[in-house]
């Protein structure tokens, strides 16, 4: 019976999200379930709980920063599925930036919603257009319907964040994917370069004095490990800024719906015999994920980005020689 209703509200959100569907527009994120009822502990709780369930690995849980003075709470779970994994890494090394994928539990004053990090978008400006499109939709439903039934809230299913017609991000910033990602360190393959470069680059990142934290790894076999950093500071001020034109008195900080952007990636792989440390450009990653900021808010912070990725290139290679 819990099977066939699961199966009933997925069939429901297909359907209500089918229009962006058909029109091939996606939001950056989904917001998922509003005023869901019960305390912040609980939904937060829930969420973990039904994902697991479904076959998705919580990697991470942990409250996220929000802007000074916000009033408001957020939380963000990293998750992974080996099944799914698979499917994405067989595009190659690079595709480790669409994963892993991010759910967030937010409060705003309407309550408590529930939202995650849209894989139909992501995996388009990742992998393109048209590569793993059925997977990366039907991807998007599943996420929607575990955390909708888990949500006990008023399902909405809305597309937000920089909705996008196209993989390609374009305008100040933008540009092409694989043009788009920084080469922090790089060896020739030798025996055990590999496990050696990504233990260096773990240790660099936990004896960095910038404030970062490791908030996940994700060893994805011989060829690629991800490692995923946040620093509370550059997540709270990327925030404010996120939400910067929407705010209001009843609302003073918005942006904290942009959760799921982070932790930021930093991949070790192995790439034609090569053992690649990289991140994304900074600048670009921030288009991905808080386009919808608006360029004045980007010309306002041009600095933030360079400063972000300095310190991640810095921590990353420490420790290599």
């Amino acid at each position: 019976m819990k099977k066939l209703f699961l199966g009933v509200l997925i069939l429901g959100i297909s359907l209500a999200i089918s229009p962006a569907a058909q029109a091939a527009e996606y939001g950056v994120y989904v917001k998922v379930a509003e005023k869901v009822t019960g305390s912040f502990a609980d939904a937060v709780k829930n969420a973990e709980t039904a994902l697991a369930k479904d076959g998705w690995q919580v990697l991470a849980s942990y409250d996220a920063a929000v802007p000074e003075g916000c009033g408001f709470k957020a939380h963000t779970i990293v998750v992974d599925s080996a099944a799914y994994a698979q499917k994405i890494m067989a595009h190659g090394p690079r595709s480790a930036f669409a994963l892993p994928l991010r759910v967030a539990v937010f409060t705003d004053e309407k309550g408590i919603n529930t939202s995650f990090l849209n894989p139909a978008s992501l995996n388009r400006t990742v992998l393109g257009d048209t590569t793993e499109k059925d997977l990366s939709v039907k991807t998007m439903q599943e996420l929607s319907g575990i955390l909708a039934a888990a949500a006990k809230g008023t399902v909405v299913n809305q597309q937000i964040g920089e909705l996008r017609s196209k993989g390609h991000v374009g305008g100040m910033g933008g540009g092409a994917f694989t043009e788009k990602i920084t080469e922090i360190y790089k060896k020739e393959d030798a025996g055990s370069n590999f496990r050696d470069i990504a233990a260096k680059v773990k240790e660099g990142i936990l004896a960095n004095t910038k404030g970062w934290r490791l908030v996940y790894s994700l060893d994805l076999g011989k060829d690629v490990v991800i490692y995923g950093v946040d620093n509370r500071k550059t997540e709270a001020r990327a925030f404010g800024i996120a939400g910067e034109k929407r705010e209001s008195k009843s609302n003073p900080c918005p942006g904290i719906d942009h959760a799921p952007a982070f932790p930021v990636e930093v991949v070790v792989m192995k790439d034609r015999g090569v053992v690649k440390v990289v991140t994304l450009d900074e600048m670009y990653r921030m288009k991905v994920y808080f386009e919808d900021a608006g360029n004045w808010a980007f010309m306002k912070n041009m600095r933030m980005p360079g400063e972000i990725e300095r310190e991640i290139v810095e921590m990353s290679r420490a420790k290599l020689k």
